[in-house]
């Protein structure tokens, strides 16, 4: 507490503000008397109505560029939150949360087929660029700029100020959405299939999503529980005021307890619908321990292409060291019919083919002659594309033994698989018009199989669909692989051994009924842990993929759990989260009832002067007192003889009264009321004697009446006297002369 003495803790009274004799120094009064301990929870308040609102003026000027608190609108209560404007692309904000989010989602959850992708693009740029991971940044940039403009408007909303929508932002918005639009639009046409493994991807990531939608209400709870809170209140107000005739029109209640009732209840149904969406969750991984089946084998994809240029030796080399069991690739024949393994139309991509014959470079890679395909270099292109986005670094010796391979003929191919004991499974694809082996593709390739390498025929799972009638008549022992999905009748007819399916076709149930009848099921291309462990779940026997040093240590499916323990997980999180949104809602309202309290029982705080504490004010009759004074000459501040002696003389006597528990009547004299004579207090105004008809007039009588029927009733007075000049010149003055002068400057 500052010394009574510092002039920095005195305060200039008004000469005409009736304060009453108060102990004061040259017309000043010493602060330090007061007790702030308690009189900081009104400042606080007061504070926080006229202080700079940093965080708020933040907000406003991300959201609307109202950076100047003067352009702010408040939200009347029981009125609309904003203009008809603002409510119509608050919607379209909504509308594009949900389409970036899917969007994003979309592209997050194609993650296993960048490389293919960026493949596809490249046929078209003839420029290798990752443009599957740059389209998932600018989806994930266009969703959190989205999401915070939402969360901003809400926060907004919350705090009762009108959102009003930049127009920046408002184009904003729209360019997100017709991007979005865009892009759903285009993998409608061109991949379809994308959305088939998008709802296959929600058999593994829908619990999850059910985490992220409680975690998303549970934060939304904490704006919905303060407007709830602030609703509940401002109804309350009015009802009291109602009731004591002060508000004459009726429906703005009604008005504010529907904007609570529908406001509740819609932030009700959407947490209903979120703790009820587990009911339709559908997981092949949510099953017993004893019903899941073995460890899916492995295929190398063209090899190991993330650890060695694709369809090389040294890449089905390196899936071998991996622990593949079989080999996958692709077959194409060379003018003078040499089957030799290429995956693309041309040889631009994975060879030096445009460097040495630049003007060739688009001819198909089928009309070149094998002498001079194996010229060709078909390792230095993996350094300069680097084709996936995380690659592991290769050892000097592997990096110089990558840029020297060359491309490689089938009979190679096959006579490792032989040697390693590999199942070999490859696409055949026809050569072009005009080719001399064009009609002759099949026939050329088994020669390689039977009669130049000497394949085990067991190893062979025969892929191509032309003449597969002929192939198993000339080779018996070949497994017939098909392609397609088809009835098991069908199957069966065919003499089918296995089927190769992509991942999106995964099915629990038709896996389970084909291996009944000896029909095997690998899913290609899977990259992705939490892809392969579905397919764990769903009972795939192998699986091709390009990342076999990444799966290969996968000791257990990934969100593998009983179903009881994912019940008990969903109904723990349900009520964990049901606990903390009452405990929120409980918190704002208990926040706000203390200061609705004070207007809806006409109660105020207390604020204790001197010492003297636990001091409660009627409201309702020191209201009744003012309008009563407002009619009253104001009589000015003057100061006594004693106060300058001694300031704190007047307090100390009314402590002393108070613990002397001195019984007061209206027709005791004020030497009984004081317990001194009028010499000991000079200066003072008060009469020597009173009775019921004098007290009235002036502020003092008006104390004094009080003072007699209730004595903590005039310590009140004076404290609030005080406190109101004390707030008016330190708080609400300068907060108006900075306003003004912001005002101007604006």
């Amino acid at each position: 507490m500052s010394k009574p003495n510092d002039k920095k803790t005195m305060i200039k009274l008004c000469p005409e503000t009736p304060l009453l004799s108060l102990p004061n120094e040259n017309n000043s009064f010493n602060p330090a008397l007061l007790n702030m301990s308690k009189i900081k929870v009104v400042k606080k308040e007061l504070q926080h109505r006229y202080r700079r609102h940093r965080i708020l003026a933040f907000l406003q000027g991300l959201y609307s560029c109202h950076w100047k608190r003067y352009q702010w609108r408040e939200i009347e209560i029981g009125a609309c939150c904003c203009l008809r404007g603002e409510q119509i692309f608050f919607t379209f904000l909504l509308l594009t949360f949900c389409i970036s989010f899917v969007f994003l989602y979309m592209w997050l959850e194609a993650k296993n087929d960048y490389g293919g992708f960026d493949a596809f693009v490249f046929q078209f740029t003839k420029q290798w660029f990752y443009w599957s991971f740059f389209l998932v940044i600018i989806a994930s940039i266009m969703f959190t700029y989205v999401l915070l403009l939402m969360m901003i408007g809400l926060c907004l909303l919350t705090e009762g100020q009108q959102p009003h929508l930049h127009w920046s932002n408002k184009i904003g918005i729209l360019l997100v959405l017709s991007i979005c639009i865009f892009g759903m639009v285009a993998v409608t046409l061109f991949y379809e299939e994308k959305w088939k493994a998008a709802e296959l991807s929600l058999q593994m990531t829908a619990p999850y999503l059910h985490i992220f939608g409680i975690c998303l209400m549970v934060a939304f709870s904490w704006p919905m529980g303060l407007y709830f809170a602030k609703l509940n209140g401002a109804a309350l107000v009015e009802k009291k005021q109602r009731q004591s005739g002060n508000v004459k029109d009726s429906r703005k209640i009604k008005r504010i307890r529907a904007i609570q009732f529908i406001s509740l209840i819609s932030f009700l149904v959407v947490l209903l619908i979120i703790y009820t969406i587990p009911l339709g969750i559908s997981s092949p991984c949510i099953r017993e321990n004893k019903t899941l089946a073995r460890k899916p084998t492995f295929i190398g994809h063209r090899g190991a292409p993330m650890l060695a240029p694709e369809n090389t030796q040294m890449s089905f080399e390196k899936a071998i060291e991996h622990g593949a069991t079989g080999l996958e690739t692709d077959v194409t024949l060379s003018y003078d019919g040499v089957p030799f393994l290429m995956h693309d139309y041309t040889l631009r991509r994975t060879t030096n083919i445009h460097e040495i014959m630049p003007t060739s470079s688009h001819l198909p890679s089928s009309m070149f002659t094998w002498q001079t395909l194996e010229t060709l270099n078909s390792g230095q292109w993996f350094f300069k594309a680097q084709p996936f986005k995380f690659m592991e670094p290769l050892t000097k010796e592997d990096e110089l033994k990558a840029k020297n391979q060359s491309v490689m003929k089938l009979s190679n191919f096959l006579r490792l698989a032989n040697r390693e004991n590999k199942l070999v499974i490859f696409d055949l694809y026809r050569p072009p018009k005009k080719h001399p082996y064009r009609d002759k593709w099949i026939i050329r390739v088994l020669e390689v199989i039977l009669n130049e390498v000497g394949m085990k025929s067991h190893l062979v799972l025969w892929l191509p669909g032309q003449f597969r009638a002929d192939v198993q008549m000339m080779a018996p022992d070949f497994k017939q692989v098909l392609g397609t999905k088809l009835p098991l009748s069908e199957l069966l007819r065919m003499k089918i051994n296995g089927l190769n399916l992509a991942y999106k076709d995964i099915d629990s149930k038709d896996i389970k009924e084909f291996e009944k009848y000896g029909i095997f099921t690998n899913i290609y291309v899977i990259n992705e842990p939490w892809l392969y462990s579905l397919a764990w779940c769903a009972g795939v026997h192998s699986v091709t993929t390009n990342t076999i040093h990444i799966l290969k240590k996968i000791k257990r499916p990934f969100f593998f759990m009983t179903p009881k323990e994912y019940m008990l997980k969903w109904l723990l999180l349900d009520f964990i989260s049901a606990i903390v949104i009452v405990l929120v809602f409980f918190y704002h309202w208990w926040r706000e009832k203390g200061w609705y309290e004070l207007l809806v029982k006409k109660k105020s705080p207390v604020f204790p002067m001197s010492g003297v504490t636990d001091v409660e004010e009627n409201t309702e009759e020191i209201q009744n007192q003012d309008e009563n004074n407002e009619n009253q000459e104001e009589i000015p501040v003057s100061p006594s003889p004693s106060d300058e002696k001694n300031p704190g003389d007047f307090w100390e006597s009314l402590l002393e009264m108070k613990s002397k528990n001195l019984k007061m009547t209206r027709s005791l004299s004020t030497e009984s009321v004081i317990g001194s004579n009028d010499e000991d207090m000079p200066g003072n105004t008060f009469p020597t004697s009173i009775n019921k008809d004098q007290v009235k007039g002036s502020a003092e009588e008006e104390v004094l009446e009080c003072f007699i029927n209730k004595t903590e009733c005039c310590v009140t007075i004076v404290t609030k006297l005080i406190l109101e000049e004390v707030i008016r010149k330190y708080i609400i003055l300068p907060s108006l002369e900075r306003h003004i002068s912001l005002h101007r400057r604006g």
